[in-house]
């Protein structure tokens, strides 16, 4: 029976490295990105979201490239509403 070369482990850390996975994005950017999927389809078009403030769990004021503002809420079923929101 031979040993095992000296440098396998090494070969064996840097291909477990090579391969990591990259980070998640931030929630933040998660959190926007889901956002401006939610408004995409309300007209006139939202476009880009430019900034959300988040008013409870799952309500925010979502603000749009387009200059309209909306209200996004998840209801405790998962149900989602999208309204026009006052500035």
């Amino acid at each position: 029976m031979s040993a095992l070369p000296r440098w396998l482990p090494l070969v064996g850390l840097l291909l477990l490295v090579a391969c990591e996975t990259p980070p998640p994005p931030p929630h933040t950017v998660l959190v926007r990105a889901e956002l401006a999927r939610l408004v995409a389809d309300e007209q006139p078009p939202c476009g880009a979201v430019r900034a959300y403030t988040r008013h409870a769990r799952l309500d925010y004021r979502v603000e749009c490239e387009s200059g309209r503002v909306y209200r996004v809420q998840v209801a405790a079923d998962g149900r989602v509403t999208v309204k026009p929101h006052a500035r």
